[in-house]
């Protein structure tokens, strides 16, 4: 535990600069607490749990070999709020190291990937990835400027998606979408221009190799770089009342629409 012990820890979960320098993450509440200790990637080193939340999670913490047990520590909630600095959801929170991310998505996957550029509010990247996961999607790709996918409130809103995911983090820009191209994936930028083509025509138009759905920052949208080397533009239909969607909406729509496709 970064050479202290699981309380120390506990009482610094609230400043994610330590976090992220310590190589640690935190998984909050229940169900994300379970979604990471049944995770083959990653590991929680502490969990701090009421007895009640404790009693929830006992089947997958009996079934844990010792190599992955964590440290659990059990408290009231009155305890765990003034340990922690906050009102902790459902009673439970935990601790674990981060895994190096690469730099590319791996060549074989099958399915479509999520491709983000300078996407920068935790809830946003959370919700995305929460719908990657249940729509189907193989793995996400995150460009410049995006938020943290282990940022707390991202991990909380994916609802620990982000444990079963396939992620890369590309510091090269727009360098990686040309590997994604070179890997025979279709690049596809999701923009409210009315001149792209609706998404649906074009994934008709093309079933022969996987798509890479692209989507940019929630003010302005991809970069001019990053549409020239989309194979299509494509728009999602909607009432001349509302010119745009919420990112992680569109995603959730571009996400459904490919399901479609594939089912």
């Amino acid at each position: 535990m970064t050479g202290g012990s699981a309380e120390d820890t506990f009482a610094r979960i609230g400043d994610p600069d330590w976090l992220k320098a310590q190589g640690l993450f935190v998984a909050e509440g229940r169900h994300v607490t379970r979604r990471l200790l049944q995770s083959a990637h990653y590991r929680a080193s502490a969990v701090l749990v009421t007895s009640t939340a404790c009693e929830s999670l006992g089947d997958v913490l009996a079934g844990l070999d010792d190599a992955r047990r964590p440290e659990v520590l059990v408290r009231t909630q009155s305890e765990l709020d003034r340990l922690t600095g906050f009102r902790l959801h459902q009673g439970c929170v935990a601790v674990a190291p981060r895994v190096p991310m690469p730099e590319r998505l791996p060549a074989d996957l099958s399915g479509p990937v999520i491709v983000l550029e300078r996407v920068r509010d935790p809830d946003n990247v959370g919700s995305i990835m929460r719908s990657a996961a249940a729509f189907g999607a193989a793995g996400i790709l995150f460009g410049p400027e995006c938020a943290d996918p282990f940022y707390r409130k991202a991990v909380r809103t994916s609802m620990g998606a982000v444990f079963g995911l396939s992620i890369a983090i590309a510091p090269q820009w727009p360098d990686a979408l040309a590997d994604l191209k070179a890997q025979g994936r279709m690049l596809v930028a999701m923009t409210p221009e009315a001149g792209a083509r609706p998404l649906r025509l074009i994934l008709d138009q093309d079933r022969s190799r996987p798509v890479a759905i692209m989507l940019g920052s929630e003010g302005d949208g991809l970069t001019e770089e990053a549409i020239a080397l989309a194979d299509a533009a494509a728009r999602i239909g909607m009432t001349s009342d509302v010119d745009s969607l919420n990112v992680a909406v569109a995603a959730a729509v571009a996400l459904y629409e490919l399901t479609g496709r594939t089912d």
